[in-house]
Formats: C-alpha cells, sequence, structure tokens
C-alpha cells in the first residue's frame, strides 16, 4: 500500500547554503529550521472531540489510508474486506485493518464489538476463539478450518483452545510483518480469499460471525481493540541495523517514534539515516525515557491484593481498594510488583493496558496488563508495588492522510521537541534544563542595529491552561488537565494577579494518554507563558556558533544586563554576513512537577443492552381452574433488566412441538391442548434489540379435556365441516346433540357413519325435517330397531328400521313408508302434507304436489342450484334485490365500470365506508440553506386519516444528511406509542463528514387498528445524532390489501 510523503516540509536548507559565498568561509555554516519551537510550539486545541471518535470508529469508505499506530493505543478500524460465503448470510466474514507496520502485538483479548468486551457473558453467550500468527500451533494459534455452519460452545464469555474447531465468532490476529501469509481460515471458507491474499505490511484482524437468533449480532460490529504499536529503530540499541525491520523493537518512546516517521519511505518523508544526527535522537530518547513519580506513589511502594494465573499477562487487583488501587496504573507506566513473601515478580514492566468490567449482576473485574507473563499461579497474594511515568512518551494514532508537516509538528510538540538542520544533518533536541554553553557580550552586538527587548504582554501571558489529551484510563475518551496560577496577589484567586481577569490557554496533545505527563505539560506552557522577556539583535558572525535552542548568558551593559541566562529562539542569516538572533528569557519550565492525584473515577454499573433474565414463577393453569375457561401458563416479569417480549415453546412428551409464539404480556392461552402428561414449557424473556434470555422451565399436566358441548357455538357445525364418515357412535356423548347444535340441512348421508345414530345418541323430539336435508338419511344410516316414536321425522326409513307399531299419520312424513309400520286407515291424499306441500291423486293412485302447492316458504334456503335454473335473465331480478349476501364468486367479469367514485368498507364498528388510496407527506428545509442538528429528536410529522386494518403503505423518505445516527421512519396509532417502519433501514448512521442526498425506502402493513381507531401518525426519529439541511416524508397507503 502506497502513501505518498509531503516533499515540501523538509527542504534542506544547506542547498540554499551552498550557493552563496559564506560556504567559502573556514566556518561551517548551515541555516536551521525548525519545525516545532519546543514549548512554545504547543498545538491549539481543536476538533479533539471529534479526532478521538474518528481513532475509535470503523471506516469503511474507499481509498482512505491505513494509520500509522505508535505506543500503544485503543484504535479502531477501516474494514476493507466483508463477504459471506455463497450468499449465505448467517456466516459472515469481516477483515479489519488496524496499522500499516508490523505491530508489536494485538491484545486480543481486549477487542470489544459495540463497545461490549468479550468476557460479556451476557452478550457473547457461547464465547468464541482467538488465534494469533505469533503462535506457531496449538491453542491460541490461527484457527485454521472454515467457520461455515454451527459451531462449538466455548462458554460464556469465554474463549476456545482448539484452533480447529468452529465457533460463534473467530479473530485471527496478523501482525503486519513484511511476508505473512494468508489467513488459513478465510482461505478455508471463503472461495474469493486465496493463498495469495496475504496483506503484507499490515496489521489486521481476520474475523468471522456466526448467526445468533438469540441477537449477539445485530449488523456489522464495530471492533475496538489495544495494540502495541509499530516497531522502531532505537539507535542506542548496537543489536539494531537501520533498514532491517526484523531486528527492530517496539518503543513508546517519542524521539524514536519521530525517529521512524521522518526516515520511513512508505508513509514518512523518507529521509536517509545519512543525513540525520542520530546522537541527537539518542540524547532526545534518553531524556523521554527519564522515570519519574506519580502522586500516588511519589517514590515509595504501596500495598496491593492482586491474583494471577502461570501464563497470563495480567494482573486482577482484589480487595476492597481494588477500584482505587487499580486505577493508579497508567498505560505506559512501569511497575514493580512484589508478593507478600518479598520476591519481585514483575521489575519495571511496561503498562500496555489496562482494564476494568462490572457486568450488570456480575462482580467487578480490575485487570493490569504487562509487558510480560507471569511464572506461577498467585490467589489473593498482598504484596507491594511502586509505579515509575516517563518523563514523555508517544502512544497514538498517526492519520496517514495528514501532510507530513502536520503529523511533525503534533509528534515533535508531544516531546517539546526541536527539529533542526544543521551542517547537513537533522538534528533533534527536546527543550529542556540547562546551563550556558556561550556567552554573548557587547563585542557580539552590532550597536548600530539596535536592540529590542519586549518584557511580553497580556495578550500572550495566561493564567489558567487546560491540556486536551485521551486518557488511557478512561477506554480513551477525550480528558483535560487543567492548570491554574499561582497567584501572589490573593493565593486563593488564580486571576488575581491579573487583575481578576481569566486568560485562558487551551493546548492539544493527542499523543499523550497519560494525566501526570498532560499535567506537566500544561504548567511549562503555564509558567513559560508569565516569563517571556525577549531580546533581539543582529550579531556579529561569531552567532554562527549557536543553534537554535542552545542556552547563553548575555551581557549588554545599555540596558542593564550582565549575564542573563537566555535561550536562542531564532537564528537567520542576512544577506551581509551578520545573523539576526531571537533570545528568550530562560526559565525553569521543565523541571517535573508531582501533580495532584488524578481523582479517582467510579466504576459504573450500567445494565447491559445484551443482558436478559429469564421469566420467574412459571406456573400452569388448568381449564377447570382457569377464570377464563381457558388453560393458560403464566409466570412474572423480571424486573431488574429491560424485557420486551417472551418467547414460549411447549412440546409433548415426545417432544413434539405443540406451542410456539411470542408475547407481550406474562401469560400465554394453550387453547385446545390434549389432554396429556409430561409437556415441557420453556418461556424466555426478549428486550428491545432482539436479545433474549436463558429459558424457565415447566413440566405440567393437562387434566382437562379441551372441548365441550358447551365450547360449540350453535348452528356451527354444518355439513361443510364435517368428514364424511366422521360422526360414529363412539364421538357423540349421550343427549349431547340437539337440534339447536345443527344447522339446518347440516346433516347428510355422507356426513354420518353407518350405524352410527342409535336411540341414545338422539333427545326425544330433538331432530325435525329442518335439521335435515331432503333424502339424506337412507337405512345404511341407522342402526336396526333404533328409531322410536320419540325419536322424530326421517326422510328415507326402511321397514326393519323403525320399531313396529311406533310411526302413525300424525308424526311421520317420508317418502316410502311400509304398510306394516302405519295404522291401518288413517292416511289418505287429504292428510298427507310433505314440508307444508299439499299432496294429490293421480287418479291412478300415484300421489302428486297439487298445482300451486309450492311456494316460497316451501323452498328451502340455497335449494334453488345452478343445475335448477334455466335462463335466468336481467329481467327476472327485481332492481336494487341483490347485495353481497346474494353474489358469492371468485371471479367476477366485467367489461365497464361506471363513472362513479369507488371506496371501501372500513373496519370500524360503526359502518363507514374509506377511500382506496390515502397519502400524506412534510418537508422540513426547503431549499436546503439551513443545517439543523442534535440529537434525540423527531421531523416532519404526518398525519393520515381513514385507513383501514390491513392497509398496506410505501414511506419514502429523502433528505441530505451529513454524520447522522440512530435514525429511522416510525408510525403510531395513538401518537404517543411508536413502531418502526418495515422493510427499510432501522439504523440509519452515515459518517463521511459531509452532506450528501440519501433516500430510504419502507413497505408495511398496518395490522393493529382497533374498531375504533382509523388514523395512523408517521415521523422520522433519531435516537442518536441528527444533522441535516433537509427532509422530505411521502406516506402512501392502500386500503384494498
Amino acid at each position: 500500500m502506497a502513501f505518498e510523503a509531503i516533499a515540501a516540509f523538509f527542504q534542506k536548507v544547506g542547498e540554499w547554503y551552498a550557493a552563496t559565498k559564506w560556504a567559502q568561509t573556514a566556518v561551517k555554516i548551515a541555516k536551521v529550521l525548525t519545525a516545532v519551537m519546543g514549548v512554545k510550539g504547543f498545538m491549539q486545541a481543536k476538533n479533539m472531540l471529534a479526532k478521538g471518535q474518528d481513532i475509535l470508529g470503523n471506516k469503511t469508505s474507499a481509498g482512505g489510508k491505513i494509520p500509522v499506530i505508535y505506543g500503544n493505543r485503543r484504535v479502531g478500524t477501516q474494514i476493507i474486506y466483508m463477504d459471506t460465503n455463497a450468499n449465505d448470510s448467517r456466516d459472515l466474514y469481516v477483515v479489519y485493518a488496524l496499522a500499516v507496520g508490523e505491530c508489536e502485538e494485538i491484545l486480543g483479548k481486549t477487542i470489544e464489538l459495540d463497545g461490549n468486551p468479550l468476557t460479556d457473558s451476557a452478550r457473547f453467550r457461547d464465547g468464541g476463539y482467538i488465534g494469533s500468527d505469533k503462535i506457531n500451533s496449538g491453542s491460541g494459534s490461527l484457527n485454521t478450518v472454515s467457520q461455515n455452519g454451527t459451531g462449538i460452545n466455548a462458554g460464556a464469555g469465554g474463549f476456545g483452545t482448539s484452533p480447529t474447531s468452529k465457533y460463534r465468532y473467530v479473530f485471527n490476529l496478523h501482525h503486519g510483518a513484511a511476508t505473512q501469509t494468508a489467513d488459513p481460515m478465510l482461505v478455508a471458507s471463503m472461495s474469493n480469499w486465496t493463498s495469495a491474499h496475504k496483506l503484507n505490511g499490515v496489521c489486521y484482524i481476520a474475523a468471522h460471525y456466526g448467526y445468533d437468533k438469540e441477537g449477539i449480532w445485530s449488523g456489522v460490529p464495530q471492533l475496538t481493540v489495544q495494540v502495541k504499536g509499530k516497531k522502531v529503530f532505537d539507535p542506542r540499541d548496537a543489536g539494531q541495523t537501520f533498514g532491517t525491520v526484523s531486528t527492530y523493537e517496539w518503543s513508546d518512546n517519542p524521539a524514536l517514534c519521530f525517529l521512524d516517521y521522518i526516515t520511513n519511505t512508505e508513509y514518512g518523508k523518507g529521509l536517509p539515516i545519512a543525513k540525520i544526527n542520530t546522537s541527537t535522537f539518542e540524547s532526545a530518547a534518553n531524556t523521554a525515557d527519564t522515570l519519574v513519580d506519580p502522586p500516588f506513589h511519589n517514590g515509595s511502594a504501596q500495598a496491593l491484593t492482586w491474583s494471577g494465573d502461570n501464563g497470563n499477562d495480567f494482573i486482577s487487583v482484589l480487595g476492597t481498594n481494588a477500584n482505587t488501587d487499580w486505577f493508579q496504573n497508567k498505560i505506559g507506566e512501569q511497575i514493580t510488583l512484589v508478593n507478600s513473601g518479598g520476591t519481585t515478580i514483575l521489575n519495571a514492566k511496561n503498562i500496555k493496558d489496562v482494564q476494568r468490567d462490572e457486568f450488570f449482576d456480575a462482580s467487578e473485574d480490575y485487570r493490569v496488563y504487562v509487558d510480560d507473563t507471569l511464572g506461577a499461579d498467585y490467589s489473593s497474594n498482598t504484596g507491594t508495588y511502586l509505579l515509575k511515568v516517563k518523563r514523555f512518551h508517544c502512544n497514538g494514532y498517526l492519520d496517514c492522510n495528514k501532510t507530513v508537516m502536520e503529523n511533525a509538528k503534533e509528534l515533535l510538540a508531544n516531546m517539546r521537541g526541536i527539529f533542526l538542520y544543521v551542517d547537513g544533518k537533522y538534528e533533534l533536541q527536546i527543550e529542556d534544563t540547562g546551563s550556558s554553553t556561550f556567552s554573548i557580550t557587547d563585542n557580539h552586538i552590532i550597536a548600530d542595529a539596535g536592540i529590542t527587548v519586549d518584557y511580553g504582554n497580556k495578550d500572550q501571558r495566561a493564567n489558567k491552561v487546560v491540556i486536551e489529551f485521551f486518557n488511557g484510563n478512561k477506554k480513551y475518551e477525550l480528558d483535560t488537565a487543567t492548570i491554574l496560577h499561582s497567584a501572589t496577589t490573593d493565593a486563593s484567586d488564580f486571576t488575581s494577579d491579573d487583575g481578576g481577569e481569566e486568560l485562558e490557554v487551551k493546548a492539544e496533545f493527542p499523543y499523550v494518554t497519560d494525566p501526570y505527563i498532560a499535567h506537566n505539560m500544561g504548567k511549562a506552557i503555564l509558567t513559560r507563558s508569565r516569563n517571556q522577556t525577549t531580546i533581539q539583535f543582529l550579531g556579529t558572525s561569531e552567532m554562527y556558533k549557536l543553534n537554535v535552542g542552545d542556552i547563553v548568558d548575555f551581557t549588554y551593559a545599555g540596558l542593564g544586563f550582565g549575564s542573563k541566562v537566555c535561550r536562542v529562539e531564532a537564528l537567520e542569516l542576512q544577506s551581509d554576513g551578520l545573523v539576526s538572533v531571537g533570545l528568550i528569557e530562560y526559565f525553569d519550565v521543565y523541571t517535573w512537577e508531582v501533580p495532584a492525584q488524578e481523582p479517582v473515577e467510579e466504576l459504573a454499573n450500567l445494565p447491559s443492552a445484551y443482558a436478559v433474565k429469564a421469566p420467574t414463577g412459571l406456573a400452569f393453569t388448568d381449564t377447570d381452574a382457569s377464570s377464563t375457561g381457558r388453560p393458560f401458563l403464566s409466570w412474572n416479569e423480571p424486573t431488574d433488566f429491560p424485557n420486551y417480549q417472551y418467547r414460549v415453546n411447549v412440546v409433548d412428551s415426545s417432544g413434539n412441538q405443540v406451542v410456539n409464539k411470542i408475547v407481550d404480556v406474562e401469560n400465554c392461552d394453550l387453547n385446545f391442548i390434549p389432554k396429556g402428561t409430561n409437556y415441557v414449557a420453556s418461556v424466555s424473556s426478549l428486550n428491545p434489540l432482539g436479545s433474549e434470555s436463558t429459558a424457565a422451565t415447566l413440566t405440567f399436566t393437562v387434566g382437562d379435556e379441551p372441548t365441550v358441548a358447551t365450547d360449540i357455538k350453535d348452528g356451527s357445525i354444518t355439513s361443510g365441516k364435517i368428514a364424511d364418515d366422521a360422526v360414529t357412535t363412539a364421538k357423540i356423548i349421550d343427549d349431547a346433540v340437539t337440534n339447536a347444535l345443527i344447522a339446518t340441512d347440516a346433516v347428510n348421508q355422507d356426513s354420518i357413519a353407518a350405524n352410527a345414530v342409535t336411540a341414545s345418541e338422539i333427545v326425544a323430539g330433538t331432530i325435525t325435517t329442518s335439521e335435515i336435508a331432503s333424502s339424506t338419511i337412507v337405512a345404511g344410516n341407522i342402526a336396526s330397531g333404533t328409531l322410536t316414536s320419540a325419536s322424530g321425522v326421517f326422510g328415507t326409513i326402511s321397514a326393519n328400521d323403525v320399531t313396529t307399531g311406533t310411526l302413525n299419520a300424525s308424526n311421520v312424513a317420508v317418502t316410502n313408508l311400509n304398510a306394516d309400520n302405519i295404522t291401518t286407515g288413517t292416511l289418505n291424499a287429504d292428510n298427507i302434507q310433505i314440508d307444508d306441500v299439499t299432496i294429490d291423486s293421480d287418479g291412478s293412485g300415484n300421489l302428486i304436489v297439487k298445482s300451486g302447492g309450492v311456494g316460497t316458504t316451501q323452498i328451502a334456503d340455497d335449494a334453488v342450484t345452478d343445475a335448477k335454473v334455466s335462463n335466468l335473465s336481467a329481467n327476472s331480478i327485481t332492481s336494487d334485490t341483490l347485495d353481497s349476501a346474494r353474489i358469492n364468486t371468485n371471479t367476477l367479469n366485467v367489461k365497464h365500470f361506471d363513472n362513479v367514485s369507488t371506496d371501501i368498507k372500513s373496519h370500524l364498528a360503526t359502518e363507514t365506508f374509506m377511500p382506496l388510496l390515502r397519502y400524506g407527506s412534510a418537508i422540513r428545509g426547503a431549499g436546503g440553506s439551513t443545517i439543523y442538528t442534535g440529537s434525540n429528536d423527531s421531523f416532519v410529522p404526518v398525519t393520515i386519516t381513514s385507513v383501514r386494518d390491513n392497509a398496506t403503505y410505501t414511506a419514502v423518505l429523502s433528505a441530505v444528511l451529513g454524520d447522522v445516527n440512530g435514525g429511522r421512519v416510525q408510525y403510531s396509532l395513538d401518537n404517543s406509542n411508536w413502531t418502526d417502519a418495515s422493510g427499510g433501514e432501522t439504523n440509519i448512521y452515515w459518517s463521511a463528514g459531509t452532506y450528501r442526498g440519501y433516500v430510504y425506502m419502507y413497505q408495511g402493513q398496518i395490522t393493529t387498528l382497533s374498531d375504533t381507531q382509523s388514523t395512523v401518525y408517521w415521523r422520522v426519529y433519531f435516537s442518536g445524532t441528527y444533522n441535516h439541511t433537509h427532509m422530505q416524508l411521502h406516506v402512501t397507503l392502500d386500503n384494498t390489501t
């Protein structure tokens, strides 16, 4: 990967000098280029908050340069690859690029996804695997197998040990060697990732995420991790060779990091080492590495209770003062740890990370990671620890998208560095304490040119300095160190020496992560601002012996200066060979000051978005004990975790699933569940993010029948509901079937099994002709001898089916009567009627229907079918007599509709008709000239009336957005409780750094309008940051669905 250096910054002054006459003089002269002038070269604070967010963010934009990491730093990533196997979205593969150049260590166990540590057992219930290319084989080496499919459970918040197993997640760590092999997991899992995809020189993490129905993942996880950064060349180490990267070592020394940057040809300036005065960098490195005391220890070891396991690179801080003791350990400081027996366990080891967590409903965990591993197990050991801090360090993220000038200034300001070009070579000084190396007298001053003395003014003076830095102990959040002037006028008022006026200066140090280093940076700026007498004069060529940063004593009788100690601030060669000199009074602004102890920040016990508890008190209530007449499960709502819904699953004794549903109340009806034993119910909680708890379980018995006669609505059983031969004697309880339960014409011969109906199944007098369709009961349906005179009236009855003497003319209306069953002389044409149809004789002994004997009342409902009617025309239908009850068709063939407005019947309890389509829209920021920013707010409200239940919607959001998050379209049925619209983006997130136009579409259905509701409210809502200039919302509802 190519990174262009900015050549203009390091223009050699020597090239200019060679063209002048002074190049021929006996004195070696070179103009000095000062990149940053020590204490006064601090960077004014600006945009540090945005810079910190950018460092920890995950970027996906194409073309961005990968950063360089110096020292220790938690960083976000740049996603350079993301894909699923064969378009199967159950397995997601992501490559997270961390840095360019080989890094010392990626601390895999410090990975956080969306801000959640991997040790969070509430979210990472199945654990996962972390492998490293620094371990050749076995546990902890790179995972080598395809991760497609279901993985094993490594334990909640835990880590697996087999590099050849599948897991819920896998992180393979690649440290960015100049020649490294392709990731074996990706090669095994993805056809488009081959052994040629090595990513040489890029430090990255190859990740796999396996689908989890219980809500572990929500979108692409945003990853941050602690990294020990780039290995750099140290000229103090005889074992290192410049240009042979394999000999380099990790360091957080700012002088060495700056040397790496200006000599690197890929992302830096690319200066040759021959052009570097390395001895000056060695001196600067030694100054930076000087160990001084933080306030808590101030040179004295303090008691510490701790534990640790053999082979681990961290200790756990224990005891009642665990938080206070843990908080003293700062990233980049050195720790000496002694156990209870007086043995030194860690001797001046660098602290590479600190982690503390208290997962909700779990114990506190305080960890200190060091550049060493423990050689034994230690349990609740009470010993001592001593901390030392380096005067300067460099823990940061170098943005390769910036110019070399910008990055060099930040690196130099981080150590009060002065970058010089002297005698054809580049030198580095750290502005620090010292003594005079040259005496300037009247003989060196060209008096005719004059001398200028400036004693400073209020515009340059400060009584309050605020240092902005990223605090490593606070997950690299932007923090401040404030230094106040110690006033002599009124010691209690830092402004009293300045007439009560607050004079504030803000400076930023993005590579500082320790509050005590930040304090001393601020102290130097404050002290220098109040001691700023400067002297400018034109000097003789003798001044060529000086360099910027040198300390001199200045004597000039004309102004009363006698051996005044100053530091050379500027040198400028004049065309006549003289030198313009700028001095600033020397004042010890550099000596380390042990600051006040940083206030201990309590560990917040915040609810986890992924912590969901199972319901309690799970119980079963059977039908006979239920107030609703239905069996049901009930439980108690968890009170210490947010929950939204419950998943209910019931299986029978054979493991067959009988209930599986999601409910939003603390009970679930078990309608029509059969009698049985050893049912098992499982009920789990779900929160609004979809995270699911473990299940509460219950084994129970259903002792009551699910359905009895009173459960059946009168007239609800029709012939269409009864299968052929379904009704048998065994299915009917004695006296259970009455005429009120049987719809007219519902029972026909196909519905009754042979011999199914006996006398015991029929309540006396309950079956009449209105219950039986004409000619539907034949002899085969009636058990022999079951009909008595009390049993009713039937259509087709054989003599064998009728008890002798039980039927007479007054209670029989049938088609075929056997004479043996009729009392002699009781039947004649005048007293026989069938369904009120009068019977006559044709004169030949045959019965016929009298003319006009069949009227409307004699025709049963639905008796006239297609086959019974011939050539029915419109003239035969009375106008306005057809309604929906008279028309029943699947396909209606109509050539034309009249010129009328069409509407549709609503779902409302009061009969109402609604338009087929409804539409609404709203706009904000027409013209786009106004910028709207903020957080947690809603916009472009739209209210649409006359909406029919089950209407489908299409909502279109068009907007010009900046950097935003948490956006979506929502609707409400009561303008109070809001639901995210379906079929579209539910977390609109952009971090493009500019405004762009976007369009989002949502499609779904409104399904929960009650019979009194017909208005739907719409809005665009941002639960996070909003930033826009224009926004429109258009909503169309289709009432015809």
